[in-house]
């Protein structure tokens, strides 16, 4: 399914094909700078969703209302998630953008992401995140697993009456945010991906609320 540019109009692994890899060298240093990118994505989605969870209010026994109480949660707990948000959302999209037939340099270039992932944050690894999931039954019930997932490793189940499924809206409104990322990992000089890497790669998972 074909994602909307800023302007408008629609992007498709077709439209890429001007700006895919040379080389494998190349394929390899852009992933570096995508995975990075999806990296911090996953940390804004997941950010979003705490939020929206830890926005909502209670009614207490003395009439008034109140943030609802939520547990703490650790700087590793949420290296953790990001990294499962940020590997499901490399797979997805792979599903978003292509059709039966994934073509050869965007299969190179996602395992490269994939590894590159695992070099930002040992764990999980990729493979175990695949493992966790359900991909082969495709995206609705991936995503809506990897949602109630989170939501329990989170205990963030009572804060609202979707918050076992409210990531899983999140992530797939993300779309056109991931074809963006893809076409501009693809079509930018190396000298612009290096950079941004630089400045960004170190705090790709930090806890951002």
């Amino acid at each position: 399914m074909a994602q909307e540019s800023s302007k408008g109009q629609p992007i498709s692994l077709i439209d890429l094909e001007e700006f895919k890899p040379q080389t494998e060298e190349d394929s390899r240093e852009r992933a570096i700078f995508y995975a990075t990118a999806m990296a911090v994505l996953a940390g804004n989605i997941l950010t979003s969703y705490i939020n929206y969870c830890k926005s909502a209010v209670v009614f207490s026994p003395n009439g008034q209302f109140k943030p609802v109480e939520t547990p703490p949660i650790s700087e590793e707990l949420f290296k953790q998630i990001a990294k499962e948000v940020q590997t499901v959302s490399l797979w997805l999209a792979v599903c978003e953008n292509s059709d039966d037939e994934v073509p050869e340099w965007f299969k190179e270039f996602s395992y490269f992401s994939l590894r590159a992932s695992d070099e930002l944050i040992e764990a999980p690894l990729a493979k175990e995140v695949f493992e966790l999931y359900p991909l082969d039954l495709g995206i609705i019930p991936t995503i809506q697993s990897l949602s109630m997932n989170v939501c329990h490793k989170l205990a963030l189940g009572e804060t609202r009456v979707d918050a076992a499924l409210a990531l899983g809206d999140i992530i797939l409104e993300a779309a056109r945010q991931r074809i963006e990322l893809l076409k501009f990992s693809l079509s930018q000089s190396m000298l612009v991906l290096d950079t941004w890497v630089a400045e960004v790669k170190p705090g790709a998972f930090q806890l951002q609320f």
